[in-house]
């Protein structure tokens, strides 16, 4: 059974309970980012964009991280709706939206377990192997039902 299933330009979502309560923690564990120091999800979020010139980098980052961090909680706001059971219908641009929180859990999730290079993710608990799986499952979902929208 697929989570998701586009009609008519729209996407439909369908989530257990359990499900939500799991797509429930991922709001505040990306709240959380940058709270405890040096957060390896944190800096996985905002790579450098000029790496031979920190100047640049921190100038880019100046003029455009707000701008980022707007779009990323406008994003979050769709996907809470989501989770929450009030949004069961979506747009376009609201399944990009959901598309991006999703990419965004897994980069900070996988940073946080330590996964650098491939073989991290074998030696990954059951539990951070599992977590990791489902929301790519889900993501993965999410792309081929938008795939189909084009």
């Amino acid at each position: 059974m697929s989570h998701f299933k586009a009609k008519r330009g729209k996407i439909s979502v369908v989530f257990t309970e359990a499900e939500r309560v799991f797509l429930g923690d991922v709001l505040p564990f990306l709240a959380s980012l940058g709270r405890n120091g040096d957060d390896p999800a944190a800096t996985r979020l905002k790579v450098p964009v000029y790496l031979d010139d920190p100047a640049a980098n921190d100038e880019w980052w100046r003029l455009m991280g707000d701008d980022l961090e707007a779009g990323r909680k406008a994003d979050r706001a769709v996907f809470e709706t989501l989770v929450s059971g009030d949004l069961t219908l979506l747009d376009l641009d609201q399944a990009n939206a959901v598309l991006r929180v999703l990419n965004e859990a897994r980069l900070a999730l996988g940073a946080r377990l330590g996964i650098d290079i491939e073989e991290d993710y074998d030696v990954l608990s059951e539990e951070g192997r599992q977590a990791m799986d489902y929301l790519g499952w889900i993501q993965e979902e999410l792309i081929i039902e938008l795939t189909k929208s084009l």
